[in-house]
């Protein structure tokens, strides 16, 4: 269980603020059932069911009301409960929390008094429940900690309580703001050895996972932590059913492993929930050739409102599905954007290749490059765009499946625009046949044969 969040941060100082602090009570005095068990307690002090009802009772008044006089009497119960029952856990800890919770809401904490008590009952560092060191960040004034300092306590408070998940999340936010991803997945696998199926650890943990996975398929099998990946996020969609980003990463690993069909159903989830994901719920729509749901999402749209995603999306479905027109007036509008993908202006000039404007196509190909900084392997690729150099070279300078995807998909390119419909056709096929799932090349190709065969005369 969770102990310091933020909600309950703000819950316990506005309470501080705006409740006046009653002389701590122990014992009400009415008449009631509470003051019944109340006598009950001080007449048989050896007798600690009643205190403990006692202590329940009092508990359950301070979680309905939050305020400081419920938190000082739920206190002081379980502190006369613990001087009967000095080894009991539960009465340790819910003690231990609830002078926590007053800390927080009074702004005063003896770290050291606390530590020796917590160094007293060391079965309170197997509990997700942070230890003494961690109240130095939360009652610190704003900005007064520095990033090293901050640092420091959280790396104390790890070393005093290693089961503590918020510690590791916050020292992974640390570092994931100094750009140290491999620290950041560090702490993440460690709090989730500790704390499995933390939903809290498994979120950013997957985030870094998909990221991962990314990163090395070209040249490593990633099935393992791909297979991990699927489990952590259908963990994370069932406790968590309506959080859209869930179900679109779901939806992302889904087409990592081939499943395009899941996918788009995860992605129409994810849509369905948040309206910013409509965009990657068409998206995944391509990997299906749904052309129908592609060619209605798009034609509600103005060409110049649409973002660099969109349009590089309509682009690339038009491309291939032979629209060389409306491709070329896509790739217009999309040189003039920011944030250019080289694989947007490459493919993109191809429209106007197509349709026999070459020195349109080297337009359109010089204004949107200048905008990139190309990469070894893009620019023998835009070498063979140029003729500069051969399918056989181009292949020969590819150094994974990725790059072989590419190379075939614009050598499929150059063999249809030649008229070489044959040759064409097994490019793409044998982009499919390398399985990079993740890729557009692999969609459109495997749209692409799909249509030929379909077309094709049956024999």
């Amino acid at each position: 269980m969770k102990v310091i969040y933020s909600s309950l941060l703000i819950a316990l100082l506005s309470a501080c603020a705006n409740t006046e602090k009653a002389p701590m009570t122990a014992f009400p005095k009415m008449n009631t059932p509470q003051m019944q068990l109340a006598n009950k307690a001080q007449l048989y002090p050896k007798d600690t069911v009643a205190l403990t009802q006692l202590a329940a009772l009092h508990l359950k008044q301070y979680e309905a009301r939050k305020n400081l006089y419920s938190l000082n009497l739920v206190i002081s119960s379980y502190e006369e409960l613990l001087k009967r029952q000095p080894y009991n856990h539960d009465v340790v800890l819910q003690f231990y929390r609830l002078n926590l919770f007053k800390g927080i809401a009074t702004n005063r904490y003896d770290i050291e008094h606390w530590q020796e008590f917590y160094q007293q009952h060391a079965f309170l560092k197997s509990v997700d429940l942070a230890p003494p060191e961690y109240m130095a960040i939360l009652l610190a004034p704003s900005n007064s900690l520095s990033k090293k300092a901050r640092i420091n306590i959280l790396k104390e408070t790890l070393k005093a309580n290693p089961n503590f998940v918020n510690g590791y999340l916050d020292l992974m936010a640390m570092y994931s703001q100094q750009d140290k991803p491999e620290m950041s997945l560090f702490l993440l696998e460690t709090a989730n050895k500790y704390s499995p199926k933390n939903i809290d650890v498994i979120a950013p943990l997957n985030a870094y996972r998909v990221e991962k996975i990314f990163d090395q398929l070209c040249d490593a099998n990633v099935s393992k932590p791909l297979n991990q990946a699927f489990e952590d996020y259908k963990l994370l969609v069932k406790n968590a059913p309506e959080n859209p980003y869930f179900h679109m990463q779901l939806s992302t690993v889904l087409r990592l492993m081939g499943r395009t069909r899941m996918s788009s159903f995860s992605a129409k989830k994810a849509a369905s929930l948040a309206e910013d994901f409509q965009g990657q719920f068409v998206e995944a729509q391509f990997w299906t050739g749904n052309n129908k749901a592609l060619t209605e999402y798009f034609s509600s749209k103005e060409m110049a409102k649409l973002n660099i995603d969109d349009l590089y999306l309509e682009m690339l479905f038009n491309l291939t599905n032979f629209n060389w027109q409306p491709a070329a007036n896509l790739v217009d509008e999309y040189v003039t954007r920011n944030d250019l993908s080289f694989y947007g202006v490459l493919y993109g000039a191809y429209a106007y290749k197509m349709l026999d404007q070459e020195e349109k196509a080297k337009q359109v190909l010089s204004k949107g490059m200048s905008k990139l900084a190309i990469e070894p392997w893009q620019q023998h690729m835009l070498d063979f765009s140029n003729q500069n150099i051969s399918a056989e070279a181009l292949m020969n300078a590819s150094e994974n499946k990725c790059n072989q995807s590419e190379a075939y998909f614009i050598q499929g390119l150059s063999q249809l625009q030649a008229g070489k419909n044959s040759d064409f056709q097994k490019s793409m096929e044998s982009i499919v046949k390398l399985n990079v799932y993740p890729f557009y090349e692999y969609a459109g190709a495997k749209n692409i044969v799909k249509r030929l065969k379909a077309a094709s005369p049956k024999t």
